[in-house]
């Protein structure tokens, strides 16, 4: 197997994965990187470049079955977007371990309180304040960027802890997702890092994959989503966590 049939076999699996649960995205990176021995850099531009027309897929999906609450997601993408472009223009040098070990207790406590029995499962929650939601905004997209991870992986995790519902938790992942993708990709262009081929497979594979995972989101009743959203949130902050320690071990 060639590794671009690989790459996009893998893909397409982490595609469903991201329209299932808003999470996926940021394995795209480690499987290109690990298990394809494509360099880092090369990788997270890839996936960035990648994210644009499959989250288009899937906000499209999520806008037509009403869960992108859009009041909340144009304020989080507008500070998305300065934040995208530093956190691309950042991530050409910057040291991620201790940002590793942030995002790793990030997402177990997100995932971990995801797991616990909701105070509700409505499809509408309460409304976040201007503030609140440009920190997240600009914070997931800094992250996000410099890390090559989808938006959703760092969003998600802190909309739970605030109490919002998980789909429409998961459409605001994928609403921030488009902002932190195009702003990044433009910077990585600049610096003649996107491998355009490897790109267009991604986002093939990715779209595919998102389109199949949207509808089984939607399918499944709200407590169940949210606990698999959960264990998929649990088990990438310990993957992350143990990433971490084998990057200060190797160091």
């Amino acid at each position: 197997m060639t590794p671009l049939l690989a790459a996009g076999i893998a893909a397409i699996v982490l595609g469903v994965a991201i329209g299932a649960t808003g999470i996926g995205g940021v394995l795209l990176v480690p499987i290109l990187t690990l298990a394809l021995g494509i360099d880092v850099k090369r990788a997270i531009s890839a996936a960035l470049l990648s994210y644009i027309p499959g989250c288009a897929v899937a906000v499209v999906m999520y806008g037509r079955r009403g869960s992108i609450v859009w009041r909340d997601a144009w304020p989080l993408c507008l500070a998305a977007l300065p934040a995208a472009w530093a956190g691309a223009l950042a991530a050409r040098g910057a040291p991620a371990a201790l940002l590793e070990a942030a995002i790793g207790v990030l997402l177990l406590a997100g995932g971990l309180y995801a797991l616990r029995s909701p105070r509700s499962v409505a499809i509408t929650g309460q409304r976040l304040g201007g503030a609140t939601l440009v920190g997240l905004g600009g914070g997931t997209a800094f992250v996000s960027a410099l890390t090559g991870a989808g938006g959703a992986f760092v969003l998600l995790p802190m909309l739970l802890l605030l109490d919002m519902p998980v789909l429409p938790a998961i459409g605001l992942g994928q609403a921030i997702a488009l902002p932190i993708a195009a702003l990044a990709s433009v910077a990585n262009f600049r610096a003649g890092l996107v491998d355009v081929r490897l790109a267009a497979l991604l986002a093939i594979a990715l779209s595919v994959g998102i389109a199949v995972g949207t509808p089984i989101a939607h399918a499944l009743p709200q407590l169940v989503l949210r606990r698999l959203l959960g264990v998929v949130v649990v088990v990438a902050g310990a993957g992350m966590l143990l990433q971490t320690v084998f990057h200060l071990l190797g160091s």
